[in-house]
């Protein structure tokens, strides 16, 4: 289902694969502060392209985290200047132009988006599907369709990185976004990489290196993440606050709190988890996360904010001049969510 919308053309997944499959260069970018599905998905689509006889690259607008490095190694440093040498500019996984950072500049060049998040702004012709999971998914419908073409075979180093994207934005299936859908296609995905005799990694193997290992200093993220832990509305509500000085002295980066958004929402009871992340570049700058273990929508609470996402798991940026207004902008918004969602199931 394609809900692109607005002055954009709204794309088949056929019209994509056309296009991909012309022995074309082609540059992907991602969103800023990539996530597993950005980042597999975006480096499964560059696999299909250099498949079907073209090349190209995968551009991210800030650095790709350790943690996910596996899917695609270090990458060589990329600027809006060097767009010109591709014939065709892919977006994936990126829901409005806010969300590609530096590379905002860019619009207008970008021939295509595929994103599948409910909340967002087109801004190229494009294949958005929200009732995918993940960006993953879409790939792999694109991947399926043009092995079923007959222009590339099986391809189990593109098949391992659409699992690790799809497992990666459902959180191994535990998440609501799971579909009968998704273990459909993670079922065909299995069957092809562990039978796979290419000396490649097994999907245990995926998915031990997205969940089933934490460094040393994400534990002491997290260690931090409990320290500063604030639960409000009665207990339906976490937040943790991250500022610059609590970074440096524990000494950890942005990269390292990643994933500290499950703090608060693993607390029992709480209803919607936030983590708050000074920005590193303006004090008055602070990335929220937001997670949701009810029908809350946080996509449209971030969308207020300039944000989106997806109905349970959603992000944007707000600005305050100090950490506690910060705390405060973020508890009014998202405590008043909470206290309507209660109050519609009296």
């Amino acid at each position: 289902m394609n809900n692109g919308a607005g002055a954009y053309k709204t794309l088949t997944l056929t019209e994509i694969a056309d296009r991909i499959s012309g022995g074309v260069n082609a540059l992907v970018l991602t969103h800023v502060n990539p996530d597993g599905d950005c980042i597999g998905s975006a480096f499964a689509l560059l696999g299909l392209i250099r498949a079907c006889g073209g090349d190209g690259r995968v551009a991210c607008p800030t650095e790709i985290p350790k943690r996910l490095r596996f899917m695609c190694g270090d990458q060589e440093d990329f600027t809006a200047d060097d767009a010109d040498e591709f014939d065709l500019i892919i977006a994936v996984d990126v829901a409005s132009p806010i969300q590609l950072g530096e590379f905002g500049s860019l619009i207008g060049k970008i021939d295509i988006m595929i994103d599948h998040h409910g909340m967002g702004e087109a801004f190229a012709d494009n294949y958005i599907d929200h009732k995918s999971a993940a960006a993953g998914e879409i790939i792999f419908e694109l991947y399926k369709l043009i092995r079923e073409n007959g222009k590339v075979g099986l391809l189990p180093s593109v098949a391992r990185l659409i699992y690790g994207a799809i497992i990666s934005d459902t959180g191994s299936f535990k998440q609501a976004n799971t579909t009968p859908r998704t273990h459909l296609i993670a079922a065909e995905l299995v069957g092809e990489i562990n039978t796979a005799d290419d000396g490649g990694a097994d999907t245990t193997a995926v998915a031990r290196s997205l969940f089933g290992q934490r460094t040393l200093t994400e534990l002491r993220a997290q260690m931090v993440a409990i320290q500063n832990l604030q639960i409000l509305e009665d207990g339906r509500l976490g937040i943790v606050l991250f500022t610059r000085d609590m970074l440096s002295e524990a000494g950890l980066t942005d990269e390292d709190i990643g994933n500290a958004v499950e703090t608060p929402r693993g607390v029992e009871g709480v209803l919607i988890g936030i983590s708050l992340k000074q920005s590193p570049t303006d004090p008055n700058e602070y990335r929220l996360s937001s997670r949701a273990n009810a029908e809350i929508d946080c996509s449209a609470l971030c969308a207020k904010f300039g944000g989106g996402g997806h109905v349970r798991a959603a992000g944007c940026t707000i600005s305050a001049d100090t950490p506690e207004k910060a705390v405060e902008i973020a508890s009014e918004a998202f405590g008043e969510a909470i206290r309507d969602y209660l109050a519609s199931k009296q």
